[in-house]
């Protein structure tokens, strides 16, 4: 069976308890290599996983013309640079969210995956799990009327400080972090794009990012109510609202082995599934049979005009317009 060669830039603790194990147990994909900006923490990964290859740095990985795909499980602010740095050098390319808060940027990676025919996606890995998948199509078949309502939660208390997810400069802050997943979702239910956002959030006086964030997305059919914090505890339900009922997500995100949601009040079962696997089986087969990826570089410039107009919103305290 053939495989899609992956390479990996950056030795995260994501990487390796996520995504790594995840591709070398995908059916498709094979990882060959993983690049940090030290030879030396690069070989105790390529060790630690025995993988063919690890370089000193960035541009060695994708300079391997072995490496098919790359994946990016660098820091938010990072993203854009590197992702455009793979597909000039012929890379498919599969980055970890959230992929940015620049719509320009995110354009100009757009641009360059209609220009060169390469792959690209953005990593939000719940939309592959089966409960969502059947939460859609239970959707599509008219389950619960017309969706009218999406209200959304992702929050936890994040005690180890300080920590990335507050560095500014490396695009931190609840929103891009765990504010992205509602967001998302949202979009993703209502099959639609938000036509205004109003957010507000609290933002922290030493590290000026905002700890949490409460507002509403208006959507020509409806609302999403979404919350995110960094100051809350875990929370990551999920309620898509329909004029004729309702599906609920105790688990949206991340869902224990056995997933269960809510239809109309009727519990519901779902099959265990590892779904950054697939994710990466997703990628990898669409990769190698000229097939587009389900959520390509259009969704993720749809997204992050979503996320620049929250961010709009709550920097400047008024309702923005997208």
């Amino acid at each position: 069976m053939k495989k899609l060669k992956w390479g990996v830039l950056g030795c995260s603790g994501f990487a390796r308890r996520r995504s790594i194990p995840a591709m070398m147990h995908s059916r498709y994909s094979e990882v060959v290599a993983i690049a940090s900006r030290t030879a030396e923490k690069a070989e105790s990964f390529r060790a630690e996983f025995d993988l063919a290859r690890g370089y000193g740095s960035y541009e060695e990985l994708l300079d391997d013309p072995e490496i098919e795909a790359i994946h990016i499980p660098l820091p938010n602010a990072l993203h854009a640079e590197w992702t455009l740095r793979a597909i000039e050098k012929g890379k498919h390319v599969l980055c970890e969210k959230s992929f940015s808060d620049n719509v320009e940027q995110t354009e100009k990676v757009a641009s360059a995956v209609k220009r060169t025919g390469l792959q690209f996606m953005e990593g939000f890995v719940w939309r592959m799990h089966p409960q969502h998948e059947l939460a859609r199509r239970l959707i599509d078949e008219n389950k619960i009327g017309a969706v009218r309502l999406v209200r959304a939660a992702f929050s936890f208390v994040l005690n180890n400080r300080p920590n990335i997810r507050l560095d500014r400069q490396l695009g931190g802050g609840a929103i891009l972090d765990v504010g992205c997943y509602p967001l998302s979702a949202a979009r993703f239910y209502f099959g639609a794009e938000p036509v205004q956002v109003c957010m507000t959030a609290c933002i922290d006086p030493q590290w000026d990012v905002e700890m949490g964030a409460t507002g509403i997305l208006e959507f020509s059919a409806g609302a999403a109510v979404i919350d995110c914090s960094f100051d809350l505890p875990y929370r990551t339900d999920l309620e898509i609202v329909g004029d004729r009922g309702r599906i609920y997500f105790p688990r949206a995100w991340q869902p224990p082995d056995e997933a269960t949601i809510f239809v109309n009040d009727e519990v519901v079962t779902v099959e265990h599934a590892n779904h950054y696997e697939r994710m990466f089986e997703h990628f990898s087969y669409s990769v190698l049979n000229g097939l587009p990826v389900r959520f390509g570089a259009d969704d993720a410039v749809n997204q992050v005009r979503t996320v620049s107009a929250v961010l709009d919103s709550i920097r400047n305290k008024r309702r923005v317009r997208i």
